[in-house]
């Protein structure tokens, strides 16, 4: 069943990829799971588990081959023009603009949704406030660095105020102050506005900082769920990094709970 409290619900969703003429690739496989309205969720898994393609599915970049997948009460093969106005995407191969200013990448972008230029130019304000880049939003964005360019696409993400936030390794390239920063953003957008943030990230502590709940995905399936000091418990583990590294390498977790 879904609810108002539901934000995303999938069930059997799977995706297979054609290589060549008889290859098939298992993306994702029978992936059923639920998030909460506010929840930050957290992602993880090695390189091609399946955690970018989950996320391309749920914002209607990729068809489901079968199973069902639903953002806001939706499905995503049906109404994702209504999903796609509700929702911001970080990838992590984002472009940007770099002829552009910070700030006319923030206007640019929220302008493709019709957001009133008043409004636009307020929440632009905001955003670079935050980020950190108020005294350099009319510089180009070519003349920035890596870790600054990351700041501009997470603000851009957050100019359409979305209901939900899809982040592909949002403090990929990020000094060690501005990834602080974007998680406190992050951090608050859940606590005070009840928005829901869906990140993938190989930094644990960042999940453990950050995320209400984790998934664990490994070659395209979903092997554990729960809140990082729960999977910790259930499992007898040290840390996250335990309960991930014996999940994933097939070793087992060394407290030897059952899965």
């Amino acid at each position: 069943m879904i609810t108002d409290d539901i934000v995303i619900k999938t069930e059997g969703l799977t995706k297979i990829f054609q290589k060549g003429k008889k290859r098939e690739v298992i993306a994702l496989d029978s992936v059923d799971i639920e998030i909460s309205r506010g929840e930050v969720f957290g992602l993880i898994g090695t390189n091609g588990a399946g955690k970018t393609t989950l996320i391309r599915v749920l914002v209607g970049l990729l068809t489901p081959t079968e199973g069902k997948a639903y953002v806001l009460g939706k499905d995503v093969t049906e109404d994702i023009d209504f999903i796609r106005q509700r929702v911001g995407l970080l990838p992590q191969e984002a472009g940007i603009y770099d002829r552009l200013t910070a700030r006319e990448n923030l206007i640019y972008y929220g302008g493709l949704y019709g957001i009133p230029e008043e409004d636009l130019n307020k929440r632009a304000d905001t955003l670079l406030e935050i980020v950190g880049l108020k005294d350099k939003e009319d510089y180009q964005v070519k003349g920035f660095s890596g870790g600054m360019k990351r700041k501009v696409l997470v603000a851009r993400a957050l100019v359409i105020e979305p209901e939900i936030l899809f982040l592909d390794e949002p403090t990929t390239a990020i000094d060690t102050l501005g990834a602080r920063i974007v998680r406190n953003l992050l951090k608050k957008l859940s606590s005070e506005q009840k928005r829901t943030v869906i990140l993938t990230t190989h930094d644990l502590n960042e999940v453990k900082e950050l995320c209400d709940r984790v998934g664990i995905l490994n070659e395209g399936k979903l092997i554990a769920v729960g809140k990082p000091s729960e999977l910790e418990e259930k499992f007898r583990a040290a840390n996250l990094e335990e309960v991930f590294t014996g999940l994933v390498t097939g070793e087992g977790v060394y407290g030897g709970a059952e899965p």
